[in-house]
Protein backbone atom coordinates (compact mmCIF):
# COMPACT_ATOMS: atom_id res chain seq x y z
CA UNK A 1 0.00 0.00 0.00
CA UNK A 2 1.51 3.15 -0.65
CA UNK A 3 0.74 6.60 1.02
CA UNK A 4 1.43 10.47 -0.74
CA UNK A 5 1.37 13.16 1.33
CA UNK A 6 1.52 17.20 0.55
CA UNK A 7 4.64 18.39 1.42
CA UNK A 8 6.62 21.32 0.93
CA UNK A 9 9.83 19.69 0.23
CA UNK A 10 12.50 17.80 1.44
CA UNK A 11 11.65 19.02 4.80
CA UNK A 12 8.67 16.89 4.55
CA UNK A 13 7.04 19.66 6.41
CA UNK A 14 3.02 18.96 5.59
CA UNK A 15 1.40 21.72 3.07
CA UNK A 16 -1.99 22.19 4.63
CA UNK A 17 -3.87 22.63 0.90
CA UNK A 18 -3.10 19.72 -0.63
CA UNK A 19 -4.84 20.76 -3.91
CA UNK A 20 -1.36 23.46 -4.46
CA UNK A 21 1.27 21.73 -3.18
CA UNK A 22 4.57 21.72 -4.37
CA UNK A 23 5.43 18.07 -4.19
CA UNK A 24 3.86 14.85 -3.14
CA UNK A 25 6.15 12.81 -0.47
CA UNK A 26 5.39 8.89 -1.67
CA UNK A 27 5.50 6.16 1.15
CA UNK A 28 4.94 2.39 1.24
CA UNK A 29 3.79 0.94 3.94
CA UNK A 30 6.41 -1.36 5.59
CA UNK A 31 5.09 -4.59 8.00
CA UNK A 32 1.54 -5.00 9.24
CA UNK A 33 -0.26 -4.69 13.09
CA UNK A 34 2.10 -3.18 15.57
CA UNK A 35 4.85 -4.14 13.22
CA UNK A 36 3.65 -1.27 10.76
CA UNK A 37 5.23 1.82 9.74
CA UNK A 38 5.96 3.90 6.30
CA UNK A 39 9.51 4.10 3.72
CA UNK A 40 9.86 7.13 1.92
CA UNK A 41 9.64 6.04 -1.57
CA UNK A 42 10.28 9.25 -3.41
CA UNK A 43 9.21 13.10 -4.18
CA UNK A 44 7.36 13.51 -6.48
CA UNK A 45 6.81 17.48 -8.35
CA UNK A 46 3.28 18.68 -8.72
CA UNK A 47 3.27 20.97 -11.52
CA UNK A 48 -0.19 22.66 -10.02
CA UNK A 49 1.78 24.11 -7.57
CA UNK A 50 0.72 27.07 -5.88
CA UNK A 51 2.09 27.92 -2.67
CA UNK A 52 0.03 31.22 -2.44
CA UNK A 53 -2.85 29.00 -1.51
CA UNK A 54 -1.55 26.90 1.34
CA UNK A 55 -4.30 28.13 3.79
CA UNK A 56 -6.91 28.89 1.34
CA UNK A 57 -9.26 26.46 -0.66
CA UNK A 58 -12.90 26.06 1.12
CA UNK A 59 -14.77 27.74 3.18
CA UNK A 60 -16.52 26.64 6.62
CA UNK A 61 -19.32 25.20 4.45
CA UNK A 62 -16.71 23.09 2.21
CA UNK A 63 -17.39 25.49 -0.79
CA UNK A 64 -14.79 25.79 -3.05
CA UNK A 65 -13.37 29.29 -3.48
CA UNK A 66 -11.89 29.07 -6.98
CA UNK A 67 -13.67 30.90 -9.34
CA UNK A 68 -14.67 29.58 -13.14
CA UNK A 69 -15.63 26.18 -14.63
CA UNK A 70 -15.99 23.09 -12.41
CA UNK A 71 -14.58 20.67 -15.05
CA UNK A 72 -11.84 22.49 -15.80
CA UNK A 73 -11.18 22.69 -11.84
CA UNK A 74 -11.32 18.69 -11.64
CA UNK A 75 -9.16 18.57 -14.79
CA UNK A 76 -6.21 20.57 -12.64
CA UNK A 77 -6.83 17.79 -10.00
CA UNK A 78 -6.47 15.45 -12.11
CA UNK A 79 -3.15 16.43 -13.20
CA UNK A 80 -2.31 15.68 -9.81
CA UNK A 81 -4.15 12.17 -9.22
CA UNK A 82 -2.41 10.97 -12.37
CA UNK A 83 1.25 11.58 -10.32
CA UNK A 84 0.50 9.46 -7.68
CA UNK A 85 -2.06 7.12 -9.02
CA UNK A 86 0.05 4.09 -7.96
CA UNK A 87 -0.46 5.39 -4.46
CA UNK A 88 -3.87 4.05 -2.42
CA UNK A 89 -4.32 6.94 0.41
CA UNK A 90 -3.80 10.61 0.13
CA UNK A 91 -3.29 12.26 3.31
CA UNK A 92 -4.37 15.96 3.28
CA UNK A 93 -5.03 18.40 5.89
CA UNK A 94 -7.27 20.68 3.76
CA UNK A 95 -8.88 19.70 0.22
CA UNK A 96 -11.45 21.19 -1.76
CA UNK A 97 -14.79 19.18 -2.44
CA UNK A 98 -12.89 18.77 -6.26
CA UNK A 99 -9.83 17.72 -4.90
CA UNK A 100 -11.27 14.86 -3.11
CA UNK A 101 -14.00 13.63 -5.75
CA UNK A 102 -11.63 13.28 -8.55
CA UNK A 103 -8.77 11.80 -6.17
CA UNK A 104 -11.60 9.23 -5.42
CA UNK A 105 -12.55 8.46 -9.00
CA UNK A 106 -9.09 7.91 -9.37
CA UNK A 107 -9.02 5.11 -7.18
CA UNK A 108 -7.02 7.00 -4.34
CA UNK A 109 -8.85 7.10 -1.15
CA UNK A 110 -8.93 10.83 0.56
CA UNK A 111 -7.92 10.51 4.34
CA UNK A 112 -8.37 14.19 6.50
CA UNK A 113 -5.70 14.38 9.29
CA UNK A 114 -5.88 17.89 10.79
CA UNK A 115 -2.99 20.03 12.79
CA UNK A 116 0.33 17.78 11.56
CA UNK A 117 3.35 19.75 11.18
CA UNK A 118 5.46 16.97 9.82
CA UNK A 119 4.64 13.87 6.91
CA UNK A 120 5.41 11.40 9.48
CA UNK A 121 2.97 12.86 11.99
CA UNK A 122 0.28 13.08 9.05
CA UNK A 123 0.72 8.86 8.37
CA UNK A 124 0.73 7.94 12.05
CA UNK A 125 -2.92 9.54 11.94
CA UNK A 126 -3.71 7.76 8.83
CA UNK A 127 -2.29 4.54 9.99
CA UNK A 128 -5.01 4.84 12.25
CA UNK A 129 -7.87 5.14 9.98
CA UNK A 130 -6.85 2.66 7.60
Amino acid sequence: MRVAVPVHNESLKVFKNAGHTPFFAVYELVGSGMFKSFKLVELRANPRINADHEDECEDAHGKCHHEGDAEEHKNDHRIMAEIVKDCDILGVDKACKNTKLVFEEAGIKVIATHGCEKADDMLKEVSKKI
